[in-house]
């Protein structure tokens, strides 16, 4: 397929332009008006964000015990919240939002919203939290994946790999929910659970010209092909997902398989919250769906270039509205999008607070670990570091045999080097690394208390 995208036709002998069923049809409306308002100005994005805010306010107050109780003491009105007064709207921590989780779902919605759906976030940091949505926010959810394909122009003619989760492996002769809208080309899944060897032995048969899976996974299955020397034909684009981004995984995908890389922002609670911008590395908020406010330590807004805690509010939601909902991750707010969309930007997704390390001079930073740092050094298949106190870090590698102790004073000496601290290392061989419910990895992780 060339150009343009085709629309599906669901009226028999009509083949183009095409007649979508209705949701299709509705699909393609939401598409519409998704390509026009990512170019309006960041003015009147802000303008039509407060007004659909406005309104889930209105009903959180009215319909959602933990923000009537919540709000009595700001003396905030819902019908008046503008950018600066919704700073007097208070925070919701993942804390509170676990323990108080039957505070906050709708006595009830407007049934034009549809039926209701559940999902769990990963548990990763605590319990699980039970979201509930309703058809209409999940329509916006979807649609804003949709975006995400047409934004970076992929071919939907051609195959499309995903491997998350714990799915079985599946074909299907769609893109699962572009197929409302447009033709496409077929679909395969694994779950990520199999192991880095059986998903690359999967994506070398399917030949997919797309792979979608969580960063960290998909930068071990580049790792993995460089080593047993193979690389898939035919792979146009990785789209990467959980986590933080590995800083090397562009270089290592172009150089090894010819890929590009598009980032992705999302999480359970809201679905997509940005896509990388196709022309740039920064990442553009999905506005129409959310509201980002990224913090500094004492609530206010961070300018360009600084780093704060992103707070969420979703704009659809009317059965479990989070409104200023703290996500735990922290983000670094860009200067307006080069190419002209008016889409607020970020520059880097930072990852969570356990993804801090701290040293015991009180410094703080989101530590990046090539695997060139463990790679130009040993044979090590899987590497993680963890933090157990401000000057012990524990090294988990995976690997046929242990490190020597040559190797291990190398690593030892690049790691401090690239952490700016003599921290003590402990050297763990283990058998795999543990991933987190989600079925993400993750490279660096803080048991400090001030990570929780």
């Amino acid at each position: 397929m060339s150009g343009d995208p085709v629309p599906a036709t669901a009226t028999p002998g009509i083949d183009w332009p095409a007649l979508p069923h209705a949701a299709g049809a509705t699909m393609l409306a939401m598409q519409w008006q998704l390509e026009r308002s990512q170019w309006w100005s960041r003015e009147q994005i802000a303008e039509q964000q407060f007004r659909q805010l406005r309104q889930i306010a209105a009903h959180a107050v009215s319909e959602v015990p933990y923000y009537r109780d919540a709000l009595r003491r700001t003396g905030l009105r819902a019908s008046e919240i503008t950018p600066d007064s919704l700073r007097r709207w208070p925070i919701l921590q993942t804390s509170v939002a676990r323990s108080a989780a039957d505070q906050l779902y709708a006595a009830r919605y407007p049934r034009e919203h549809g039926a209701l759906l559940e999902t769990r976030t990963s548990g990763s940091t605590g319990m699980p939290l039970r979201i509930f949505q309703t058809d209409v926010s999940a329509f916006y959810v979807h649609a804003l994946m949709v975006r995400d394909h047409l934004l970076h122009g992929r071919d939907l003619s051609l195959k499309f790999a995903i491997t998350l989760g714990r799915t079985q492996h599946a074909f299907q002769p769609s893109w699962d929910l572009v197929n409302a809208m447009f033709e496409t080309g077929p679909s395969v899944s694994l779950g990520a659970s199999v192991g880095i060897d059986r998903q690359l032995e999967w994506i070398l048969a399917e030949k997919p010209a797309y792979l979608h899976a969580h960063a960290a996974n998909l930068r071990a299955l580049v790792l993995r092909s460089r080593e047993v020397g193979v690389a898939p034909e035919g792979m146009r684009q990785l789209i990467s997902q959980g986590g933080t981004l590995p800083p090397d995984l562009r270089t290592l995908a172009r150089d090894l398989w010819r890929a590009a890389v598009a980032d992705t922002y999302s999480c359970e609670e809201f679905g997509m919250l940005a896509s990388q911008c196709p022309d740039h590395e920064h990442y553009l908020v999905n506005a129409e769906n959310v509201h980002i406010e990224v913090l500094r330590e004492d609530g206010t807004p961070c300018a360009s270039g600084e780093t704060g805690r992103v707070v969420v509010t979703g704009l659809h939601n009317f059965a479990m509205p989070l409104i200023r909902y703290d996500i735990g991750d922290y983000a670094e707010v860009g200067a307006p999008c080069p190419a002209g969309r008016g889409l607020p930007v970020l520059n880097r997704i930072l990852g969570r607070s356990r993804g801090i390390l701290w040293d015991p001079t009180g410094r703080r930073t989101f530590p990046a670990i090539p695997a060139d740092v463990w790679l130009e050094v040993a044979p090590i298949r899987q590497f993680q570091v963890v933090q157990r106190t401000l000057e012990e870090l524990d090294v988990r590698y995976v690997m046929e045999r242990e490190l020597s102790a040559y190797e291990r004073l190398a690593i030892s000496g690049t790691l401090q080097e690239r952490f700016g601290y003599r921290f003590d290392f402990s050297f763990i061989r283990v058998d795999s690394v543990a991933r987190e419910p989600g079925g993400k990895f993750e490279d660096f992780v803080s048991l400090l208390p001030e990570a929780s």
